[in-house]
């Protein structure tokens, strides 16, 4: 089993805007939770709302956080 992964995402409405709005370049994204790797794209230390997520890479996490909010204005757009 590969430790180095993250298993959980928080999906809180306020860190995920957060995230979208401002640059957090001075907070660490990554936690504990459950005794596994987590991560909050706000770096936020309280009020999470976990999500159990496939494992993978911070690195690859990173990406998708990325792409994702293309993808979603995208798909409100053709609504």
């Amino acid at each position: 089993m590969n430790t180095d992964l993250v298993r959980y995402v928080c999906r809180a409405q306020v860190h995920v805007a957060a995230s979208r709005t401002a640059r957090l370049a001075a907070v660490n994204p990554v936690t504990i939770h459950d005794g596994v790797w987590a991560y909050c794209p706000a770096g936020s230390r309280t009020d999470h709302e976990w999500e159990a997520i496939e494992p993978v890479t911070l690195t690859d996490l990173k990406l998708v956080e990325v792409i994702r909010p293309r993808e979603t204005a995208t798909e409100e757009s053709r609504s």
